[in-house]
């Protein structure tokens, strides 16, 4: 089974002129139309023109997960082995292709509700964003620093690993939200390779510090929740802690927003100041924190460079 991306000289994924086969586009259409979002012709997920229809073919045993390890610190219950018995029974009768390491992150991704994660099964079967690659676009993407994870970094509750982001650092003028998507089902199938990482699921830090009302567009953000909700790729976001949010973000738009989120992902978020952090994040966090937030030690830069190349 093979999967169709563009070639890094490419800037957008999504655009007015692509072609309807092209497998990112399929997988974020499926998404727009489950949750109802309108695709835009101005400002939408990419708006942008490809000039360049090169493509690089890639397999999925490249794709950003390697080997299933089982490490975990428990065992499956019996409920859990009786899931996954009727998953791997469902793909051999239904002919679909997919490793034991997906089978259980969507297994437990639905607590292990054999006919909902069935579901998921069969509608994630050619579901472009599990294979993901880190070539030169999406190394890009990281390099600019709005979304990166914080490897080692871990909060209390769920012991969830970390991803990082700074949307201050989006060009209003662009349309970054394709790049944006791609790094952030990146890290979490990075994040996903075992099954205890399956279980603990991971946490976002989002630091608004220099945020403008011109970085703002609901649509965008409407994709990015809907997204951190496990819509792309099958991977629990436990907590979503929002640090250095100017007023007019909670008082105007996380108020206005927030009225169309489940109700138990909205309790995951909170507003907190950095000073606070060690509230929700392990003992010696800030060894873990870039240094551009409060209290954080390490370099961006560094933390990105050693994602990408080791």
């Amino acid at each position: 089974k093979t999967y169709i991306t563009t070639n890094q000289n490419n800037n957008m994924l999504f655009t007015i002129n692509r072609s309807n086969d092209c497998p990112y586009k399929m997988s974020f259409n499926r998404l727009m139309k489950k949750y109802k979002l309108v695709d835009q012709q101005v400002k939408r997920l990419s708006n942008g023109s490809d000039t360049n229809e090169d493509s690089s073919v890639i397999t999925e045993d490249s794709s950003s997960i390697g080997e299933f390890s089982a490490t975990s610190s428990r065992l499956l219950n019996i409920g859990e082995e009786d899931c996954m018995a009727g998953l791997r029974q469902y793909i051999a009768e239904e002919g679909i292709q997919m490793s034991e390491q997906r089978l259980f992150r969507f297994a437990n991704f639905h607590h292990f509700d054999l006919e909902k994660a069935k579901d998921a099964v069969d509608e994630n079967r050619n579901n472009a964003f599990l294979d993901l690659e880190m070539h030169g676009e999406l190394r890009g993407q990281f390099v600019n620093k709005m979304l990166f994870p914080l490897p080692g970094l871990r909060i209390k509750k769920n012991n969830s690993q970390v991803i990082y982001t700074r949307p201050s650092r989006g060009n209003p003028e662009d349309d970054n939200m394709t790049n944006i998507l791609q790094s952030l089902c990146y890290v979490m199938n990075d994040f996903s390779q075992t099954e205890q990482q399956c279980r603990d699921g991971i946490a976002l830090v989002s630091n608004l510090e220099g945020f403008k009302h011109e970085h703002f567009d609901e649509l965008e953000w409407r994709q990015f929740s809907i997204a951190l909700q496990g819509t792309l790729v099958p991977t629990k976001v436990n907590s979503v802690l929002i640090v250095n949010a100017p007023s007019w973000f909670k008082q105007d738009v996380f108020k206005k927003m927030r009225s169309s989120m489940p109700a138990k992902f909205r309790r995951n978020i909170h507003f907190v100041s950095s000073d606070k952090l060690g509230d929700y994040l392990m003992e010696d966090y800030r060894a873990y924190l870039p240094h551009e937030i409060a209290h954080g030690y390490r370099s961006g830069s560094g933390i990105i460079l050693g994602f990408i190349y080791f």
